[in-house]
């Protein structure tokens, strides 16, 4: 079964109208995600959240300060040019309009098809740019490490060598922007 594209935005405006109204009355911050991988379709079905365009429209329909994005920086850079604008654009756009509110960060060797997730150090972004935009946009919601590869037998070491490094980059970006 195929599903239109019309349907499944009006699927999603039903949907995000009333959970923004209860998200609002109880403090709850949506952040969407972007389609994992960032393509139109998948299995006969329209993705919508594959575009920066899609992104701004659906936080349009959803009209709530209780409604962003959680912006996944591996998902942004699988997508490459297919995103209409970078990461770095997007995280500055809906950082300063203040819709972002999570981040996964995560590298990758390089746009689809063909990529491979990497250490946050190893891939075609340079995560300081991420990092220093975050904040000079003044971003205070959550950074995570996201699909972090595996360092030798034990998956804590991969994930501790991510948050160093993250930690290490934000304190750059704090010193260089001028905020602490």
């Amino acid at each position: 079964m195929l599903f239109r594209s019309e349907e499944i935005w009006d699927n999603f405006a039903y949907f995000i109208r009333q959970a923004a109204r209860v998200a609002e009355e109880e403090g709850v911050m949506i952040g969407i995600h972007p389609d994992d991988p960032p393509i139109l379709h998948l299995g006969g079905t329209t993705r919508i959240f594959s575009t920066f365009e899609n992104y701004k429209r659906a936080l349009a329909i959803a009209d709530s300060p209780n409604v962003g994005i959680c912006l996944c920086v591996g998902c942004w850079l699988e997508g490459g040019e297919l995103w209409g604008v970078d990461a770095v654009t997007a995280i500055r756009y809906f950082g300063e309009n203040q819709k972002l509110f999570k981040v996964h960060f995560r590298n990758v060797t390089a746009p689809m098809p063909h990529f491979v997730e990497t250490f946050i150090d190893d891939g075609y972004q340079d995560m300081y740019q991420v990092m220093k935009t975050m904040q000079e946009v003044g971003f205070r919601g959550v950074a995570i490490p996201d699909h972090v590869p595996k360092m030798a037998d034990d998956p804590r070491l991969g994930t501790a060598f991510t948050i160093g490094y993250m930690k290490a980059l934000l304190k750059r970006a704090e010193e260089e922007v001028g905020r602490r």
